[in-house]
């Protein structure tokens, strides 16, 4: 598979976020006006990016010369902007929500500068650099169900969903192309992992539902992100050591789901907080116990502190950010 066929691939894997996320929007109204928000969003942002280009501003982060590249990544970041506050942005009037969108997007953009800072100066135990990605969206997830809960309508009733399960195992994998890697076969080879760690939480996820004869909304999803999220950051382990961990944290992830359950928190915050969140708090401290020591970056209390740094640095800006938007909130 050439260059071209990859990134054609992976800007339709992308679309099937957007996808996903539309089927999750429950009013045509508001499904209307969020895909009205983000075709102008890309459009704009397109056009800026070229004429950035043409003054000979221009960043390895956001290369338009592919097409196809532009659109996944923009399809990702869109996907990232929605899934922050999910369907309370349209608690927020018209014009608030225009502008807490756009800011919203400004966000997860200049999340790839700061990966690239940490990627080109500080450097830290993560071969992916999706970890930054999950850390700030649980971040906003988990604030969000602090600061901006919906008592009247928490979906407790759960339903599987075993018919997206084909699509969904794909969608973190879709994240890789904000990898700094090169496409070759390692390429393909580290993708290959990330699905087959996904798979292995995903069974683990779903066996402990079986025990306890539970059924979780979009299970497939859930299971799948612990894994494949959580293991990102220390690939090229031994693949029948991470397999057994793999399964045991979708055990322990479908533990957390129902002890979040227990505490009346909402359907939507505790899917957002056990896919991404855990499995991230997870991938920062994976690397001291699976990779060897010579691989480690630094020497061990340093690279400790570095990836502590990590976590925080992308915990804490999520977190501001949502403080910013929390101040549009409707009394």
């Amino acid at each position: 598979m050439n260059l071209f066929e990859t990134e054609f691939l992976f800007c339709v894997l992308s679309g099937f976020f957007l996808f996903h996320t539309l089927s999750r929007i429950s009013e045509e109204g508001k499904r209307s006006d969020i895909l009205f928000q983000w075709t102008m969003t890309t459009v704009f942002g397109f056009i800026f990016t070229e004429i950035l280009k043409k003054w000979g501003i221009r960043s390895e982060l956001w290369n338009t010369d592919s097409i196809f590249v532009y659109i996944t990544k923009s399809n990702l970041l869109l996907f990232l902007s929605y899934s922050s506050l999910e369907e309370k942005i349209f608690d927020l009037r018209p014009v608030r929500r225009f502008v807490v969108s756009i800011f919203l997007y400004l966000f997860w953009v200049s999340l790839l500068f700061g990966i690239h800072f940490f990627q080109t100066n500080i450097y830290v135990q993560d071969n992916t650099f999706i970890l930054p990605f999950a850390i700030s969206l649980g971040a906003f997830v988990w604030m969000r169900e602090m600061f901006w809960n919906d008592t009247e309508n928490r979906m407790q009733v759960l339903a599987y969903d075993s018919s997206r399960f084909v699509y969904l195992s794909f969608l973190p994998a879709a994240f890789l192309v904000l990898s700094p890697w090169k496409v070759d076969v390692q390429f393909y080879n580290k993708l290959s992992m990330i699905l087959i760690y996904g798979m292995s939480s995903f069974v683990g996820f779903l066996l402990v539902s079986k025990l306890k004869k539970e059924k979780l909304s979009e299970a497939a999803e859930i299971g799948i992100w612990i894994g494949a999220l959580a293991f990102s950051s220390c690939l090229g382990t031994e693949i029948l050591v991470v397999l057994p961990l793999a399964f045991f944290s979708g055990i322990f992830g479908q533990l957390l789901y129902s002890y979040l359950i227990s505490l009346s928190w909402s359907e939507s915050g505790v899917r957002g907080v056990v896919s991404f969140l855990y499995p991230s708090a997870l991938g920062i401290f994976l690397p001291f116990l699976l990779a060897e020591p010579k691989e480690w970056v630094h020497s061990p209390y340093v690279l400790l502190g570095v990836q502590v740094l990590y976590f925080l640095s992308f915990y804490l800006a999520a977190s501001l950010s949502f403080g910013i938007i929390l101040l549009n909130k409707q009394k």
